[in-house]
């Protein structure tokens, strides 16, 4: 019985699916059951040549035209039959027992709504994955500091949630998309992704969510992957008209302020 449903989309992208294939299929494959399904966002790169060629397991979906992120994994998601759904970016890369890990502590965990693993940059250093939920200060902080991470900024310092002990397991507001590990029925009762968002906040958006039906978002590091973190919406140009879009969106579904709930979360993990 298939337990985890890998879903991974991609466009272009094929120098990071080499690797992260690689992780999957090769010394770090997952002891628990799992299947994989690629969509493919209209690559002209050779991914699906590539995969269909060297991965034949790989059940690959192509597109005829580009959608966006959230109905892509929609769409991939649909096509799964795992208990658990593992949302994949095609720039990660497995370590030993990632997967597994996520799969025991779901599983021992039932109440749970996403978990999430601990990532790391190619470098092996500890990448910021975890956030606070944006709100209109935060967002003029960004603005103001132009996106960059690396600024003396107090707003900015809440939103990346630097202070965290990034060695816990706890309740976190959100993560970013690039690894989400959920239940099927998780991901049916949220109704996946939402299509209202073409191209980013849909990870923000279903942790909330989840929240919102009383189930919690919770950071694993047990479970460890590597992120080559692709920020399309750093610089200037047709993805940062999207990331606006996307943040007008979010606002107008759930305010200017969200409140943390991992503050006020009681559970026992």
């Amino acid at each position: 019985m298939t337990q985890i449903s890998i879903i991974t989309v991609g466009m272009n992208h094929l120098s990071y699916l080499k690797p992260m294939l690689a992780s999957v299929y090769g010394d770090n494959k997952p002891e628990t059951p799992f299947e994989m399904i690629y969509v493919d966002n209209c690559s002209t790169d050779g991914s699906v040549e590539y995969i269909k060629a060297n991965y034949p397991q790989v059940k690959v979906i192509v597109n005829t035209e580009p959608l966006g992120f959230g109905e892509n994994n929609n769409k991939g998601v649909f096509a799964s039959t795992g208990k658990y759904i593992a949302i994949i970016n095609p720039d990660i890369v497995m370590h030993p027992g990632s997967l597994d890990k996520l799969f025991d502590f779901a599983e021992s965990h039932p109440d749970v709504g996403i978990v999430v693993p601990k990532l790391l940059n190619p470098d092996g250093s500890l990448q910021y994955s975890v956030r606070g939920f944006i709100s209109l200060s935060i967002l003029l902080a960004r603005i103001r500091t132009k996106g960059k991470d690396n600024v003396d900024d107090k707003e900015v310092d809440k939103y990346l949630c630097r202070n965290l002990d990034y060695s816990k397991t706890q309740a976190v507001d959100w993560a970013i998309g690039a690894a989400f590990f959920l239940s099927r029925d998780m991901f049916a009762e949220l109704g996946g992704f939402d299509l209202d968002y073409f191209l980013y906040m849909e990870d923000e958006d279903i942790c909330l969510r989840s929240w919102k039906l009383n189930r919690p978002v919770i950071y694993y590091p047990e479970a460890v992957m590597t992120h080559n973190h692709l920020r399309g919406s750093s610089k200037l140009g047709k993805k940062t008209l999207f990331h606006l879009n996307s943040m007008k969106t979010f606002f107008r579904k759930h305010g200017f302020h969200v409140p943390s709930f991992r503050s006020s979360f009681k559970g026992i993990l």
